[in-house]
């Protein structure tokens, strides 16, 4: 009985809530903004997560941005979903966004993960062919 419904309510997961589950993923901390403007602009172009700013390291964090970053091994997909923290609890959420190569590496950087999409493509090709 429980089964089923356990079951049933994860047939209706979004199909791409599902591919970034099995998706490496970075949890990454941004100074708090307007939550509502950022998922706006987010829907307009994915290069709105580079206004972020991180999070200091050292600082207290009671309100803060969590971006949740998913990339496929070889980065030609990678998507990002924004969440609004406040005192250790999720107070917003938005949908999943889709960010190309470049915003992943220049996103990555600010906050000190330096990526090499070309060589990890080479080392995953290279893993194939052996």
């Amino acid at each position: 009985m429980f089964g089923r419904r356990k079951k049933n309510g994860r047939e209706k997961e979004l199909p791409l809530k599902k591919r970034v589950r099995d998706m490496k993923c970075r949890k990454v901390s941004f100074v708090d903004c307007d939550f509502d403007e950022l998922t706006r602009d987010m829907r307009e172009t994915s290069t709105s997560i580079l206004k972020l700013v991180p999070v200091n390291y050292y600082a207290v964090k009671n309100t803060y941005i969590l971006a949740l970053i998913y990339t496929t091994p070889d980065y030609r997909e990678s998507y990002v979903q924004l969440k609004r923290i406040e005192y250790e609890k999720q107070t917003d959420e938005s949908e999943i966004y889709a960010l190309d190569e470049i915003t992943l590496t220049k996103a990555l950087a600010k906050v000190g993960i330096i990526i090499d999409v070309e060589a990890a493509r080479a080392a995953l090709d290279a893993d194939q062919d052996a």
